[in-house]
C-alpha cells in the first residue's frame, strides 16, 4: 500500500491544528472511477494541508497529481490525462450553513463533515469533479463518418 498510514483524518481538527499529510495512492484504489478508466494502472501523489482561515472557518487544500488512463468515448482506446488539481474544501458541521454560505459566494466550494473524513473518498471525489465530460482523442482513429438521416430529402426539394 502506497498510501500512508493515516486512512482518515478529523477534518475541523486537521484544520485547526495546520495539519499536512501527503503520499501515493494506487489507481486501482478508486472503485467509483473504475469504469472510466482504460487502465487502472498507475499511482496519483497527493497533498493534503488544513488551516483555519480570517474568519475561523476550516480548510482543506487538497493538491493531487498523477497520470491518468481514460477510455475515449469514441474509439474506447487508451487516452492518458495528466492530472494536476488544487482545490479547497471548508468544512461544515451542518447542512444549512453550507446552503447559507454557498448563497452568499457560489465560487465557495464546501463540504458537510459529520464524522471523521476518508482520504481515499475524498481524493476520489475531487478527481471525478476534475474529469471530462467525456474524454475524447482530438484525432480520433475510430471516428465514424455518418451520412445524414435527412441526405435522401436533399434532392426532393
Amino acid at each position: 500500500m502506497l498510501m500512508s498510514e493515516q486512512t482518515a483524518i478529523d477534518g475541523f481538527e486537521f484544520a485547526r491544528m495546520g495539519k499536512s499529510l501527503h503520499g501515493k495512492m494506487e489507481v486501482s484504489r478508486f472503485e467509483r472511477l473504475a469504469d472510466l478508466l482504460y487502465s487502472n494502472s498507475g499511482q496519483v501523489d497527493y497533498a493534503i494541508s488544513g488551516e483555519m482561515d480570517e474568519e475561523g472557518g476550516h480548510l482543506l487544500h487538497i493538491a493531487i497529481a498523477g497520470t491518468l488512463h481514460l477510455r475515449c468515448q469514441r474509439c474506447l482506446g487508451d487516452i492518458e490525462y495528466a492530472l494536476d488539481l488544487n482545490a479547497s474544501l471548508m468544512l461544515f458541521k451542518d447542512e444549512s450553513d453550507l446552503v447559507s454560505i454557498e448563497e452568499e459566494d457560489p465560487d465557495v466550494d464546501g463540504i458537510v463533515v459529520k464524522d471523521k473524513l476518508e482520504i481515499l473518498s475524498m481524493i476520489e471525489d475531487e478527481i471525478l469533479l476534475d474529469l471530462p465530460f467525456s474524454p475524447r482523442h482530438e484525432a480520433c482513429e475510430g471516428k465514424v463518418e455518418r451520412e445524414s438521416p435527412f441526405s435522401v430529402l436533399k434532392g426532393r426539394i
